[in-house]
């Protein structure tokens, strides 16, 4: 089960790799919100409250994430800075 720390860190890392970029694709697993297509919006903040993380966006909306009992938030490793 992940400790507040682990949360808290996984959260600065999506923060850092992702606020003020904008969504290419979006997916969510959940029946109910299949239709939810947040691509397009800027990530604003990545925050942890508790064992917590919130994702919130440009255009109002926050995705809301639970480590559950592995702790871990998949990525792709894709989540790269823009060359300049």
């Amino acid at each position: 089960m992940p400790e507040g720390d682990t949360v808290w860190l996984t959260a600065k890392r999506l923060h850092d790799a992702l606020v003020g970029r904008v969504v290419t694709t979006f997916d969510l697993r959940v029946s109910e919100l299949a239709t939810c297509d947040l691509a397009g919006d800027t990530v604003l903040e990545v925050i942890a409250r508790g064992k917590h993380i919130l994702i919130r966006f440009a255009g109002g909306l926050t995705l809301h994430n639970h480590l559950r009992m592995d702790g871990s938030w998949p990525g792709n490793g894709r989540a790269r800075c823009p060359r300049t």
